[in-house]
């Protein structure tokens, strides 16, 4: 009943901590490590939350008679909450978007097209990645209106609007990889006779493209003054 991610963790005789696993039930261990995870984009740990996981580490260190040693801040859920108020601050989204232009709509097949020419790939979702080399999605490309994107649905239709999203928290290099969203975003535009516009509809030009550029370096340096790298596993897990 904890609405916020355990983590558990056991040290071999071998001096080697390893996550607990249905793999590690027949294991010996001499000492374990659990932790809850305080923040995430649900908010913070509540009280209530924080209670139960520790009456259920209290219990667990009675029936192995082991000793319990607790870690971190001495107020976790005033931390917490401070953790939260950061996470809000810098949790941004960059988008901008590719509308139709005086040719009208795209055809799917040509778009498809572009979008896997330009590295791509088609999630499960609805939406395109561009993913990096393990598989991780650095920015998406979502159509307009919310209709998720299918093979089938490409094949037949047309598009009005799609639009570029970079979830800022979870990239290590946003700035490098929103260049790179830029370059495919023109790329398409020119190819599917399209418009660069911002959320206003108003036409995104250079100087518009260099705002948001200086925005992600606040936001990157921010996070990097706290402790917290973008895209690292730490920042993968609070801004889930």
């Amino acid at each position: 009943d904890l609405d916020k991610p355990v983590y558990a963790y056991g040290h071999g005789a071998d001096g080697v901590w390893r996550m607990l696993t249905r793999e590690q039930e027949e294991a010996m261990f001499t000492r374990a490590a659990c932790s809850l995870q305080l923040a995430d984009r649900g908010g913070p740990v509540s009280r209530a939350t924080l209670s139960r996981f520790q009456n259920a580490i209290e219990e667990m260190g009675r029936s192995f008679n082991a000793q319990v040693e607790w870690h971190g801040n001495p107020d976790p859920v005033i931390y917490a909450n401070d953790l939260d108020q950061f996470c809000i601050e810098v949790d941004k989204l960059v988008g901008f978007h590719l509308a139709q232009g005086p040719s009208g709509p795209f055809t799917g097949t040509k778009f498809r097209g572009m979008a896997e020419a330009s590295g791509l790939t088609l999630g499960e979702d609805g939406a395109f990645y561009y993913l990096n080399e393990s598989g991780q999605p650095l920015f998406a490309l979502i159509n307009q209106d919310k209709t998720p994107f299918t093979l089938e649905m490409l094949r037949t239709a047309v598009i009005r609007g799609v639009t570029f999203q970079l979830d800022i928290p979870r990239v290590k290099h946003c700035t490098e990889v929103f260049n790179q969203m830029v370059l495919i975003a023109k790329q398409m535009e020119g190819s599917l006779s399209g418009r660069l516009v911002d959320d206003n509809q108003r036409p995104l030009g250079d100087m518009q493209i260099e705002k948001i550029r200086q925005q992600l370096k606040v936001i990157h340096a921010t996070m990097v003054a706290r402790g917290i790298m973008p895209g690292s596993p730490g920042a993968l897990r609070l801004f889930s």
